[in-house]
């Protein structure tokens, strides 16, 4: 079971992972991360809300609240008591290591691990060597495809997403501003939501009427606001990010 001095090593902050970081520098770290993004989602969905309201009874999204709890908090309070206790690796990352011949028969008998065992002969210079096992790793290993999160052990885990990094802050924008005026029009929605030239699919350089730049702006905050909505009932239902 982890201990209070272990929590803090955080899949999303990958240098918190040698070891935890003192409080003010993992303060400083969360701020803006997937974490802090996913309980912003949160705060931003009407059916989460009722859920604390109740705190978790008889509501549907209970074994949510169950992990998260009431997020009505101010951030530094819910990550201190509910945040890090929840998206703490239980275990350390598993280390490259030399394993000697009487160890390889018992790691050969563990059948749930992954891993590749390697015969490296060490007569070999060093560039040889690895140039050899970036070929094993190339075949044996996913690459780009190895879900990370996947390999996680926190309690509440993040998902694989091919969201990009930057779209993403921008969508919980938006749904925030959604959550505020729920009424609010889809060109406003871009104005407000500071919706760039590179969201909505042209140049800086290509020449616009008012009316076009004015449907531009409305198609541009429409996508937006569909993926938005997607982002927070997922959040909501426990997986984030994800706007499938």
């Amino acid at each position: 079971m982890i201990t209070d001095e272990e929590l803090g090593r955080l899949k999303a902050i990958p240098r918190s992972f040698r070891k935890p970081l003192p409080s003010e520098e993992e303060a400083r770290e969360v701020e803006g991360s997937l974490y802090h993004m996913w309980w912003r989602c949160l705060r931003a969905s009407s059916k989460y809300l009722e859920c604390c309201e109740v705190e978790g009874r008889n509501h549907a999204l209970s074994q949510t609240y169950a992990n998260f709890g009431d997020v009505r908090v101010k951030w530094p309070i819910w990550w201190r008591r509910t945040g890090r206790v929840i998206f703490s690796e239980r275990h350390d990352y598993p280390k490259v290591r030399a394993i000697t011949k009487d160890r390889a028969l018992t790691k050969l008998n563990v059948e749930s691990e992954s891993f590749l065992i390697l015969d490296v002969p060490l007569g070999l210079r060093r560039t040889t060597v690895l140039e050899q096992i970036n070929k094993l790793l190339d075949e044996h290993h996913p690459g780009r495809d190895l879900d990370v999160w996947a390999q996680s052990t926190a309690k509440v885990k993040l998902h694989k997403s091919k969201l990009h990094e930057k779209t993403l802050p921008q969508l919980v924008l938006v749904a925030e501003i959604l959550h505020k005026k729920p009424e609010i029009l889809l060109y406003e929605l871009a104005e407000v939501a500071g919706l760039a030239e590179i969201h909505l699919g042209r140049s800086v350089q290509e020449e616009l009427t008012k009316r076009e730049e004015h449907q531009r702006r409305e198609m541009a905050a429409s996508r937006y606001k569909d993926q938005a909505n997607k982002l927070v009932i997922n959040a909501a239902h426990g997986r984030f990010p994800c706007i499938d």
